[in-house]
């Protein structure tokens, strides 16, 4: 299996303090992955290193085997939604419209074409009854099925999306889940900040386990283990009832709803 993301040797480092040190990545081309780990592992800094978005102190990042500068068109990118100044002055059309502006070029106006396809991306979030509302007006989740929207309708082959299900009803968590599965169904490569430990296994082909340094990665059924966990998260998840030997968690059906402090509820990202 090609790789989509190849990341050798990244280290990102703050001030001279490491957030991201000696980390080695392969994300197989057609998976969802998820990205894990407590806060302020680098989940999100991973995230924005790949796009180009932070300097690397060292190492390298290939988007199908060549600089991302080269790939950039290739790449749809789903930030936190806390991160946008949601009360911007416009519509959501418009900001659906935007994820086209790489391939038409900021000085040309959309076309009819172009705003159909907007539409288009709108349905399949849902979204297509709101395009004339302004984003203020929208709830979290809706907006965040905007931001989801603006994304395809860039057309990519690789997607990253920091915390997509991160406030949103369990409604709209499932039509997200649902999207992301027909994304992989259409060869699309798929990589997820993610918080909720529960839903790994169910969502997700790959795990990447990040604190700082990559603890694990590939296969859930291979590396989302108790083992595993408990070093990613210093030994502070426990899993009720889980004895010696036990398979991996993939294989085991639910985790506990607390796991040592680490809530199902989303956390606040600090990373």
């Amino acid at each position: 299996m090609s790789a989509a993301v190849e990341v050798r040797d990244l280290t990102v480092a703050y001030r001279e303090r490491p957030v991201l040190w000696d980390i080695d990545l392969i994300v197989p081309e057609g998976v969802l992955m998820a990205i894990v780990g407590p806060n302020g592992a680098g989940k999100t800094t991973l995230i924005k290193a790949v796009l180009g978005l932070v300097k690397p102190a060292a190492g390298e990042i290939l988007i199908y085997g060549k600089s991302f500068a080269s790939q950039q068109r290739r790449v749809g990118y789903v930030p936190q939604r806390g991160s946008v100044d949601w009360d911007f002055p416009t519509n959501v059309l418009d900001v659906v419209t935007m994820g086209l502006y790489g391939r038409i070029g900021w000085f040309r106006r959309p076309g009819r074409a172009d705003r159909t396809k907007a539409l288009h991306a709108l349905e399949k979030v849902g979204m297509a009854d709101h395009a004339d509302r302004q984003i203020s007006q929208l709830s979290g989740g809706q907006q965040q099925r905007v931001f989801l929207a603006r994304a395809l309708v860039q057309d990519a082959d690789v997607y990253l999306m920091d915390e997509p299900f991160q406030g949103v009803d369990a409604t709209t968590e499932r039509a997200i889940i649902a999207l992301l599965r027909e994304l992989r169904s259409d060869g699309k490569t798929v990589v997820v900040v993610h918080h909720d430990l529960q839903t790994v296994p169910e969502y997700f082909d790959e795990v990447l386990l990040l604190n700082v340094r990559r603890l694990a990665s590939g296969p859930v059924g291979d590396v989302f283990t108790e083992e595993n966990l408990r070093k990613t998260y210093g030994g502070r998840v426990g899993f009720v009832g889980a004895p010696a030997g036990s398979p991996p968690i993939a294989n085991r059906g639910p985790l506990p709803e607390r796991l040592g402090g680490v809530s199902r509820s989303r956390e606040p990202s600090r990373n």
